[in-house]
């Protein structure tokens, strides 16, 4: 037990009035003269000689008369008849006795003989305690003190405008303060039977508008704006009181909104963005009006390219990503140095900074906008990481800092929505000559990486179509994928039906371009209907590159050996299959064997795949021999290979698992076979080139239609990340004395160009 000190007089004891807050809690106000020195100290309440324990608060005012004021909150003693004793410097400065007349502790009461801003005090310190007690929130009694409080400040509340619904039972709603009320500190709303924090701040508009009265803006559910119900608005520099009428019939979505206000502030939407993100953490409608919001009503895009200014700049790319990262890129003319850096924000409060533009490249179009001379390397990309936000942000504002301290106001477009169209544009954002290692491992690669991920993740199980019945017991699979070049299929299949040997092998085609499917299940049911070959078609749910395809495509198969062959590989002649299983069957240890691929003008595209550095010593995979002649002597010999192209690659069932299975972390296609390859020689499995079987191979038609590929990075992108796994594995390889050394002729690598000649 603490004993307090205590008078043995109470000629100096303020009395004290109190009124119950609820059960829990007591408002106590007493009167002390102004020349008391004690009433601004640290007070201590007890009852029956033992402190009240936390929570208690207190305020004192100056009164009009010139003494003090003093409030307090505190717990209600256990025992209602004990009386409760107010310390101050180890002296009991007032008294609250029990059965103290309570009914003078009205509003009037309380805000009797004081100023306005002391008023407002008052209001303030009670809002405040109320909302961080929530004990104290659903008492009806504190209710009806604080509504009459707020009511004796403003007799007569503006109402606030209801615009839209948002996100379920989620409503915006509109007002206006005046521009000297200083920032929001808090957000009340008082009920008949409770009060509470409203479940968003507000929104306050930064600039004066409409009569010098500043937008105040407000998201909060549904119940709580009821009529009746009041809006207790806490500042800094006072207290503003609003009511809820009764809702419109017919309200517009937010969305419709603000379509419709296309002139909006950054700030409320971002606003209205970041707590709708959280709300929706709980909340699938909000999470849905998040989505909605940045896809149907963006921001209208934001640049400054004028060649009469001296400076200017746009974002023409900025893709945030779940994992908190950012991708950028754009242009910045600034032949002066009037730039200092850029500012990224996203609509739920993150922000980047980028101190220094280092990743730089030329923009013809920017060259010629500003008439520019010789190399403008206005152009850059860059990466920002960052820490993962509520939601998936679609798009972001940008500041380009001046060095004088302005900022020029930039928005880009939204990111695409699709994770496939968000990763092409990353790799489309730069010319491939550009595309250094260092850049593809700091800037392409953090974004690539995630988006190609996130994509495949998207992956639904394919759709199965069957012609005819099929093999319960396959001697081989033959997986063919398939990504829009579909003219080569008349001759391949025509190939196969005229060749005995691949009776017993069963066709599997994987369609990768879904938009295709009614065209290519006509193609084959008619092929079906001519030939009677037996075939199964794989449908992918969108196009998830050359190894997700293939591993669709085995996952279905039922064949203990398997034949990843391309589109555009025809049979030179029959019994083709045979040549390859026989090779691959003839001595245990042999993991994969591949043919003798032929151009269409009879040159050798391929005899056997090996690895070599260019001048500036990257990797790249070449094809032994590639362009000489077809009779060429040292293509004729069968021998162990590096590796081989998986435009024709047999392998068994038990290799392929060992190794894996086709690595879907490349994107599109390209390198996969070698990185294959690479895996089953780290299984201890060898690779044979098998010269007796000769196809001809109409080279990457398919890939070639592929816009994603074609014009951005993906091959320079899928060669860095071939070279950082196998760095070492290719340089051990190619220090190996082979059986047959390329030949001293120039040699074109599979990612360069190819030699063309006629269609077959």
């Amino acid at each position: 037990m603490t004993v307090l000190a205590v008078l043995p007089t109470s000629a100096s004891i303020a009395p004290a009035q109190g009124l119950a807050l609820g059960r829990r809690f007591l408002l106590v106000s007493w009167n002390v003269d102004g020349s008391a020195d004690d009433a601004t100290g640290p007070i201590t309440p007890s009852a029956d000689a033992e402190l009240i324990r936390p929570p208690f608060t207190t305020l004192s005012l100056r009164t009009d008369w010139g003494g003090r004021r003093v409030l307090a909150i505190l717990r209600a003693p256990r025992d209602p008849l004990a009386p409760v004793h107010f310390v101050a410097q180890n002296r009991v400065i007032a008294e609250l006795r029990a059965g103290s007349g309570t009914a003078e502790l009205d509003p009037a009461g309380l805000l009797g003989g004081l100023d306005a801003v002391a008023r407002l005090r008052v209001v303030r310190f009670l809002f405040d305690f109320a909302c961080s007690t929530p004990a104290l929130r659903g008492d009806a009694g504190f209710a009806a003190l604080c509504r009459r409080l707020v009511l004796e400040l403003s007799p007569a509340p503006s109402p606030m405008a209801i615009r839209a619904t948002a996100g379920g039972d989620l409503l915006l709603c509109s007002g206006a303060l005046s521009p000297r009320f200083g920032d929001v500190t808090g957000v009340v709303v008082v009920a008949p039977g409770a009060v509470g924090p409203a479940p968003f701040d507000a929104c306050v508009g930064s600039d004066a508008v409409r009569r010098g009265r500043a937008t105040l803006d407000l998201l909060i559910d549904r119940a709580l704006c009821a009529p009746g119900n009041l809006l207790v608005v806490l500042g800094v520099n006072g207290v503003a009181c609003r009511r809820f009428p009764a809702p419109p019939a017919l309200l517009p979505t937010l969305t419709e909104h603000l379509a419709v206000q296309r002139d909006a502030a950054p700030a409320l939407r971002h606003y209205l963005l970041r707590s709708l993100a959280q709300r929706g953490r709980a909340d699938a409608s909000a999470a849905s009006a998040v989505d909605e919001v940045q896809a149907l009503a963006p921001l209208p895009r934001r640049q400054v390219a004028d060649a009469k200014r001296p400076i200017g700049a746009a974002l023409d790319l900025a893709i945030p990503l779940a994992d908190g990262g950012l991708f950028l890129a754009g242009w910045v003319h600034d032949p002066h140095g009037l730039a200092g850096g850029l500012v990224v924000k996203t609509p739920f409060g993150g922000e980047r900074r980028l101190d220094r533009f280092a990743h730089r490249f030329p923009r013809e179009d920017v060259a010629k906008l500003y008439g520019t001379t010789g190399i403008d390397r206005s152009g850059f990309v860059a990466w920002l990481p960052g820490a993962p936000e509520g939601a998936a942000a679609l798009q972001v504002t940008a500041e380009l800092q001046l060095v004088s301290g302005g900022a020029i106001r930039l928005v880009p477009p939204p990111r695409p929505r699709a994770q496939a169209d968000a990763r092409a544009a990353v790799l489309g954002s730069l010319p491939p000559r550009f595309a250094t290692r260092e850049l593809l491992e700091r800037v392409i690669a953090p974004a690539v990486a995630p988006l190609h991920a996130a994509h495949l993740a998207s992956r639904a199980a394919p759709e199965l179509v069957v012609f005819g019945d099929r093999l319960s017991k396959p001697a081989v699979s033959v997986i063919i994928p398939l990504y829009r070049t579909l003219e080569f299929l008349r001759f391949q299949l025509a190939s196969f039906a005229t060749d005995p040997a691949m009776a017993g092998a069963e066709l599997i085609f994987v369609l990768d371009s879904p938009e295709q499917r009614d065209e290519v299940v006509h193609l084959l049911r008619g092929f079906h209907g001519l030939y009677g070959l037996p075939m199964v078609l794989l449908v992918q749910s969108a196009n998830f590159g050359y190894s997700a395809a293939n591993n669709a495509g085995v996952a279905d198969a039922r064949a203990s050996r398997l034949l990843f062959l391309n589109s555009d590989v025809i049979p030179d002649r029959a019994g083709w299959l045979t040549g390859l299983v026989a090779a691959l069957d003839a001595q245990p240890g042999i993991g994969a064997v591949g043919p003798k691929l032929l151009f269409d003008d009879d040159s050798l595209q391929h005899a056997g795949l090996y690895f070599e550095r260019d001048l500036q010593g990257h990797w790249y995979n070449h094809h032994y021999y590639k362009g000489l002649p077809r009779d060429f002597g040292p293509a004729g010999l069968p021998r162990a290979v590096p590796g081989v192209t998986g435009a024709c690659l047999l392998t068994t069932r038990a290799a392929y698992e060992t190794a894996g299975g086709f690595c879907e972390d490349y994107v599109i296609g390209d390198f996969e076979d070698s990185d294959l390859c690479l895996r089953i020689r780290d299984a201890g499995l060898d690779i044979r080139y098998v010269p007796s079987v000769e196809l001809y191979h109409l080279e990457r038609r398919s890939i070639g239609r592929h816009q994603g590929y074609t014009r951005g990075v993906a091959s320079e992108y899928n060669r860095w990340l071939h070279s950082i796994r196998w760095d070492g594995r290719m340089a051990a390889l190619m220090a190996q004395a082979w059986e047959a050394a390329p030949a001293t002729v120039s040699q074109t690598p599979v990612t360069g160009r190819k030699r063309q000649g006629k269609n077959r």
